[in-house]
């Protein structure tokens, strides 16, 4: 394997280990350990997964030479001996290539059940939604075993898969099988559109502007992407000839770099979010003495900091998306606010909902009175993320 892509490989297993580490950082900050949910943990295997992959594709020519089953003529199979190195290589690359396959298998289908997951809670609540996501789920599990099977019973007997001679065929030779790449491509490409669905409706149905409307629809197309970089893998797999096992190899990861930084770009965005608001609100609380953030306030007197609220995303029928979670959420019924109440400029905070209500009044340090002329706006509630 060339020096080139053994340094590409593992630099672009460390940005992805990064990002998953991000991705951490972000829900941690957003919600705490005790919240974290299925997909957190789940990208924690697709982390090992990746490094399981990466190491793979690694031995493919480290360990391999770049040797398969594949690429040889009925004369060259017949003259290779049983006993000798090449032979040993070629059955230990052919096993390397089907372990490859289902190692990228597994670790695809696990970042798209992550997104599925991520997409359940921003969807939480609204109606017609629930049912897409639990659609979602039984198509990933039925596509998912449809491909694993196909890789390990597209050729019988299964030993066929690194048989040398005679030529087991084509779907026996797994860094070239064209029934695998086939399934994997079709089956791929369905899902991407699918779990790409599932977003994108509800984000153009919202109330945000048009310049956010665009950012999330990027961030939430990044299937688009990976559709692109799956559909070179398997046609360069396909036309590369012996070179066939080692295109294989390199292009399973970069695909599946693209798919993890794709898996975790929303909580990213989320954490980027918030490292630029934040100081903001500092520049605002020192400059305007009109204007503070909420976690600068106490509660009657007591020494804690007051719980932290998020913006909603101005979606109908309430929404809530800064927290990188739940996009919208149906109000709930009115009820009674008998939390604690916190200041927070021309706002009135309690801890059930968001009840807006001026009535200003600024003393200055020379005991002056400014006062603002009161007006009412209408309750405006909304849930804390189910995350």
């Amino acid at each position: 394997m060339a020096d080139n892509f053994v340094a590409e490989a593992f630099t672009l297993l460390a940005i992805g280990l990064v990002v998953i580490a991000l991705r951490w950082i972000s829900r941690l900050l957003t919600v705490g350990f005790s919240k974290l949910a299925a997909d957190d943990y789940l990208m924690i295997i697709a982390g090992a997964l990746y490094s399981a992959e990466t190491t793979v594709a690694y031995y493919v020519g480290a360990k391999w030479k770049g040797l398969a089953n594949s690429g040889l003529t009925p004369e060259q199979r017949a003259a290779i001996d049983p006993q000798g190195e090449e032979y040993r290589l070629r059955v230990g690359g052919s096993k390397n290539q089907l372990v490859g396959w289902l190692t990228y298998t597994v670790l695809l289908w696990t970042l798209k059940f992550c997104m599925l997951i991520f997409y359940s809670r921003l969807t939480d609540g609204v109606n017609g939604l629930r049912l897409r996501i639990r659609i979602g789920a039984v198509i990933l599990a039925l596509t998912f075993l449809a491909t694993f099977l196909t890789i390990i019973l597209g050729c019988q007997p299964v030993r066929g898969h690194w048989q040398i001679n005679p030529d087991p065929g084509n779907f026996c030779q797994p860094a070239i099988s064209k029934l695998q790449v086939a399934v994997l491509i079709t089956l791929n490409i369905t899902t991407d559109i699918y779990l790409m669905s599932v977003p994108l409706p509800m984000i153009w149905a919202s109330r945000l502007t048009p310049k956010k409307k665009w950012v999330l629809s990027v961030m939430f197309s990044g299937g688009i992407l990976i559709t692109v970089f799956g559909l070179l893998r398997c046609i360069l797999i396909l036309t590369s000839g012996e070179n066939g096992p080692q295109q294989a190899g390199e292009w399973s990861i970069r695909e599946s770099f693209v798919a993890v930084i794709v898996g975790n770009l929303p909580m990213l965005y989320t954490l980027f979010q918030r490292l630029q608001q934040r100081p903001k609100s500092w520049n605002k609380s020192s400059e305007n003495k009109r204007s503070y953030p909420l976690n600068s306030y106490r509660t009657g007197g007591s020494s804690k900091k007051a719980k932290k609220f998020h913006h909603p995303l101005s979606m109908p029928n309430d929404t809530a998306m800064d927290s990188d979670e739940r996009i919208v959420v149906e109000p709930k019924q009115d009820q009674e606010s008998t939390g604690r109440t916190f200041h927070h400029g021309d706002d009135r905070i309690q801890e059930n909902g968001i009840r807006v209500q001026t009535d200003l009044h600024i003393e200055s340090s020379s005991g002056e009175t400014q006062s603002q002329a009161e007006r009412r706006n209408d309750y405006t509630r909304f849930q804390d993320s189910k995350l």
